[in-house]
């Protein structure tokens, strides 16, 4: 029994202890990600599906650029390339699928009266004929679905398509970038044996993925045909189901092909049922026979719970394209996980690993650890605890935000319009102003400009904003698109009540707006005095680090609104232009209400332009409404998922994946304000965070007083201090440069 073992306590109940409570922390840390996931659903569900059509893409890119195309290039010949295919697939699918829907819910329903009839005349037990009559119910049921929750989902599915789209396209092009960003941090020793197993990963997704399209196209094929040639009505729909369920792994066949057979038994009779299940069988048989000897037969080396379990997780958390996605990257993660315990298992010192995980070194002794707890359990378990404690902390001030907007609404105006601000205060306090007449001045005027702006705008379009929602209404319902027409009158009418509101409750607001004018006064006149004071209490090591950190937040928040600005203006030109171009009236008003939509990013854009596009249509001719049409279709695309990332990108320094999922991601957890915060916040961090970890570190910072200066260029022991200028390898990686750390384009 170990020393410190309590009396009383058998040494088994310590082990076990000892083993739990690593587990726990573990599994906790699991849980929490997941309800992350869960909490911000439409971006998660992105991801995936943007991962796993990736891995699918991704051979064919590197054939490409094993031919001499540059990243780039074969990047967007992939990507190209596969998104015709997909979106192409997707789009006859619908087309086929949609008209007849309901028709084929019916015919499933009336099959499923036609087998209780035939049960019950064949003296089945009471019991089977009450499964029946509760699927005919829920079939029933289906027939008629609410009108919000179709028109909800179909918008979820469409923004999940449009992040995923683009998230593909840059993850071809720049995922072996990331990876090896990722693996910076990684034993140098290690990052060999998880490339190959995250590369095996990728490689086994790709062709379940691909196995699992030509399957399914097949079951579709199959389907279309065999009713077609037997008359059967419906056998387009139905061959457009069976290929949809092609794509759920098991389930998907049974439920595809008892769906098929159900709506023909309705609808030609027992024999094109029967028919039509042999040769989905017969087919499935000779494909697999087919495609034996080619790299689609790779199996997924997965047991048949894990694709159980991970089917209904994936359709409860993420919809239908998590039940779609979940699978493929539950066998990447499986994929990799044997080598990330292998990761955990050495000790700091890493031994050279080949190509594989079952290459690598012993594990480390560790005499410190409890009887039968593995190191890779521990230093698990180690991360775990920290990573809820952080995680505590995130959702404490993400709720503080959330549940304080009165508070944090008028500071964080305060904080930007600080920041952007500053550079003005500075200059003028360089001509010898005091600083704080310059920040009065600057602050005063400055509000003053905006106030008169805004008057303006709102004098240009109060009067016209009746006429622009009267029209885009009267454009809604001549396209007999009832669901916008009444979306757009929800709208006019929250406007008029918000109008109303402003000047109900001109106090609160008045004190808001006054409240968030002071700080801004007070940071610009006492921020930098308050920043001195802050540091001062700081140890010397530390200040250097988290006051460049503080300088390039400041530098961020002032790029953010340039840039929000620049977009907004970008918006609001283009929409009056062709609105002026086309003769069309009401021009200036959408302009102007595209400028200030703008700073709603997505959202704000869509609905100025679907605007001028209604306006089209009530008052233009035929080519005024196609030409409009383009136009809305063309600059959503490119506004969105092009000039918003790049702009943001170039001033606060960020890729445009990262921008372009950081907004759905603040608009899930915080509204409308997530959406304003999250992409400055994401720039702070990315800009800072080294800094910050140094300074917690203690390492790679400017030597203390009587420090040893190392020569240039020299390796830098853990935790020794660096003299200003000198050379500090980013990461381990530098200290072997012949060490294979990146993963092929794509991964």
């Amino acid at each position: 029994m170990q020393a410190d073992t309590p009396e009383l306590v058998p040494p088994w109940l310590v082990r076990s202890g000892a083993i739990g409570w690593r587990v726990l922390a573990a599994a906790l840390m699991v849980i929490v990600l997941g309800l992350v996931a869960y909490t911000i659903p439409l971006s998660t569900t992105a991801t995936l599906v943007s991962l796993v059509v990736a891995c699918a893409l991704t051979p064919t890119a590197l054939r490409l650029r094993a031919r001499g195309m540059s990243r780039q290039v074969s990047a967007a010949i992939t990507f190209g390339g596969g998104a015709i295919l997909i979106v192409g697939t997707a789009v006859l699918v619908l087309f086929v699928l949609i008209p007849d829907l309901r028709a084929v819910i019916a015919a499933v329903d009336q099959g499923l009266e036609d087998v209780r009839d035939q049960l019950a005349a064949l003296g089945a037990p009471e019991a089977v004929s009450s499964i029946v009559d509760r699927l005919a119910g829920s079939v029933r049921a289906s027939v008629r679905p609410d009108l919000g929750e179709v028109v909800g989902t179909a918008a979820s599915v469409g923004t999940v398509l449009v992040l995923g789209t683009f998230l593909t396209y840059f993850l071809l092009a720049d995922g072996d970038r990331g990876w090896a960003w990722l693996m910076r941090s990684a034993m140098p020793g290690l990052v060999g044996a998880i490339t190959a197993s995250a590369r095996d990963g990728m490689f086994r997704v790709a062709w379940y993925v691909r196995r699992t399209a030509v399957l399914a196209a097949v079951d579709g094929l199959t389907v279309g045909i065999v009713l077609s040639v037997m008359g059967v009505p419906l056998a387009g729909a139905l061959g457009a189901i069976a290929f949809a369920a092609g794509f759920v792994p098991y389930l998907g066949a049974i439920a595809g092909g008892t769906t098929v057979a159900l709506a023909a038994l309705a609808l030609g009779g027992p024999l094109p049922a029967a028919l039509v299940l042999v040769a989905l069988v017969l087919a499935w048989i000779v494909a697999t026979r087919l495609l034996e000897g080619t790299a689609m037969s790779r199996r997924v080396d997965v047991h048949p719970v894990i694709v159980l379990v991970a089917i209904p997780a994936g359709l409860a958390l993420f919809g239908f394209l998590g039940l779609i996605a979940l699978l493929p990257v539950t066998v990447f993660g499986l994929a990799v996980a044997r080598s990330v315990i292998v990761a955990l298992d050495l000790g700091p010192g890493g031994g050279a690993v080949g190509g594989g995980a079952e290459d690598a070194a012993v594990a480390v002794a560790r005499p410190d650890l409890p009887v039968g707890v593995p190191v890779w359990l521990d230093r698990l378990a180690q991360w775990s605890w920290r990573g809820l404690v952080l995680a505590g902390l995130g959702w404490l001030g993400i709720g503080v935000i959330v549940r304080v907007p009165s508070v944090v609404v008028p500071a964080v105006i305060a904080v930007v319009a600080a920041a952007t601000l500053l550079p003005l205060v500075d200059r003028l306090a360089a001509r010898g102003w005091s600083r704080g007449l310059a920040s009065a001045v600057s602050t005063v005027g400055t509000t003053t400009l905006v106030a008169l702006i805004c008057l303006l705008a709102i004098g240009m379009t109060l009067g016209p904003l009746g006429a622009v929602f009267d029209v885009a209404v009267s454009g809604a319902a001549s396209l007999d698109l009832t669901w916008l027409r009444d979306l757009l009158l929800q709208v006019g009418s929250e406007l008029e009540v918000d109008v109303a509101a402003l000047f109900a409750s001109m106090v609160g607001l008045a004190l808001a707006l006054l409240l968030a004018l002071l700080m801004t006064f007070f940071f610009l006149r006492g921020g930098r005095t308050w920043w001195r004071g802050a540091m001062d209490r700081l140890p010397a090591t530390r200040r250097a680090p988290i006051a460049e950190a503080g300088s390039r937040a400041v530098d961020v928040l002032a790029g953010y609104m340039l840039g929000t600005a620049v977009i907004s203006a970008f918006g609001g030109i283009t929409s009056g232009l062709i609105m002026v171009i086309l003769g069309l009236p009401l021009a200036l008003p959408i302009a102007v209400l595209g400028f200030f939509a703008g700073f709603i990013p997505y959202v704000g854009s869509f609905l100025s332009t679907a605007m001028a596009f209604l306006v089209a249509v009530a008052l233009g001719t035929t080519s005024d409404i196609v030409l409009m049409g383009i136009f809305t279709v063309v600059f959503n695309i490119a506004q969105g998922n092009f000039v918003t990332p790049l702009v943001y990108g170039k001033s606060l320094s960020l890729h445009p994946a990262v921008v372009l999922m950081a907004i759905p991601v603040g608009q899930e957890v915080a509204g409308i304000l997530g959406m304003f915060l999250v992409v400055p916040a994401a720039a702070m961090v990315a800009a800072t965070w080294r800094l910050v970890l140094a300074a917690i570190d203690e390492s790679g910072l400017p030597p203390a007083a009587g420090d040893p200066a190392l020569p240039e260029g020299a390796a830098v022991p853990a935790g020794a201090a660096v003299p200003a200028g000198a050379a500090v390898p980013e990461s381990r990686d530098q200290l072997e440069p012949g060490a294979d750390h990146t993963l092929p384009a794509g991964t």
